[in-house]
């Protein structure tokens, strides 16, 4: 809310999000109004979380442009963003569907990329360029071959476009996700709006926005984005934001020929002897230790927890 905060105004920001996290926002943002929380009932993917909102801003603006922006992301440089987001917008009244295109740092493979095409004639602060192609996560060499090659961009997730021209994407390609959002939007705000939900979500698509819509509309557009960007997708980003290189720990530490650690345990002392690139989370009923290199292996332990049965760890 704070990153977009000076470019649209509060009310015409809207928040998708599961039930558990309705509480918390409420909690956080004490002045967003109450039928500005749209709230999936579980999750189907994105697509699905999506359509929910398009539902809700079809009934609130059907003409408005609408940027859609994950919560779980760093942005060092939000006045850049904000420029982005302008050429973005003018891309997405020419009718295209309209993704941030991250300038990439290294040749990482855990993202997927975009490969730009020509610059499209639209006015704007910063280039709008045809997509050729999506890539999926790539493997070593390729990802190091489109970062020397230029304009590729790792693909945040973030689109751009007109309410009326994702829902004819929707129609095209999702077309039983397209059904469900021209049911709630009827009933958006009136009594039978919770009932069609409950009838209609089991119905949408399972599928991502990238895979179901993006990588099948012709009318796709980037805006290359330099700023200052960062996933928090794993506790291996997440140390890498705070801590770098260096040790860290939330309430302290003491470390003995020990480098690169990044610690999770609020209201203890870390003791670190003879060891490097970990990280270690204390989350009170779980302890975590894992390599940073292999932090994001954790979903194979909520993988052999769900199959065990534990879900009280979940």
């Amino acid at each position: 809310m704070d990153r977009v905060g000076e470019l649209i105004p509060r009310e015409r920001i809207f928040l998708v999000a599961p039930p558990e996290h309705r509480a918390l926002i409420h909690e956080q943002l004490p002045d967003l109004a109450v039928d500005h929380v749209v709230v999936e009932p579980y999750p189907r993917g994105n697509a699905a979380a999506i359509a929910l909102a398009m539902a809700a801003l079809h009934a609130f603006d059907p003409e408005a442009v609408v940027a859609v922006l994950p919560s779980d992301h760093v942005v060092a440089r939000p006045d850049r963003f904000r420029t982005v987001l302008i050429a973005a917008t003018a891309g997405a009244e020419a009718g295209n569907i309209v993704t941030l295109g991250i300038e990439p740092e290294r040749a990482d493979t855990g993202f997927g990329y975009i490969e730009a095409g020509d610059a499209l004639p639209v006015d704007a602060p910063v280039p709008v360029r045809a997509v050729k192609r999506f890539i999926e996560k790539p493997k070593r060499e390729d990802a190091e071959r489109m970062v020397a090659a230029g304009g590729h961009y790792w693909n945040a997730g973030m689109f751009v476009w007109q309410v009326a021209t994702v829902l004819d994407a929707y129609r095209a390609h999702l077309p039983a996700t397209a059904r469900a959002i021209d049911a709630l939007a009827e009933a958006h705000g009136g009594p039978r709006y919770e009932s069609v939900l409950a009838e209609v979500w089991e119905e949408t698509d399972r599928t991502t926005i990238d895979y179901g819509i993006a990588e099948k509309a012709k009318n796709v557009a980037v805006v290359p984005a330099d700023i200052g960007w960062q996933d928090v997708g794993s506790w291996e980003r997440l140390a890498q934001i705070v801590a770098g290189s260096h040790t860290w720990s939330a309430d302290g530490h003491v470390a003995v020929d020990s480098e690169g650690v990044y610690a999770w345990a609020p209201g203890k002392l870390v003791a670190l002897v003879g060891v490097s690139d970990l990280v270690v989370v204390d989350t009170g009923d779980a302890l975590l230790v894992a390599s940073r290199e292999r932090a994001e292996d954790v979903k194979a332990v909520v993988d052999r927890l769900r199959a065990e049965g534990r879900e009280d760890l979940l």
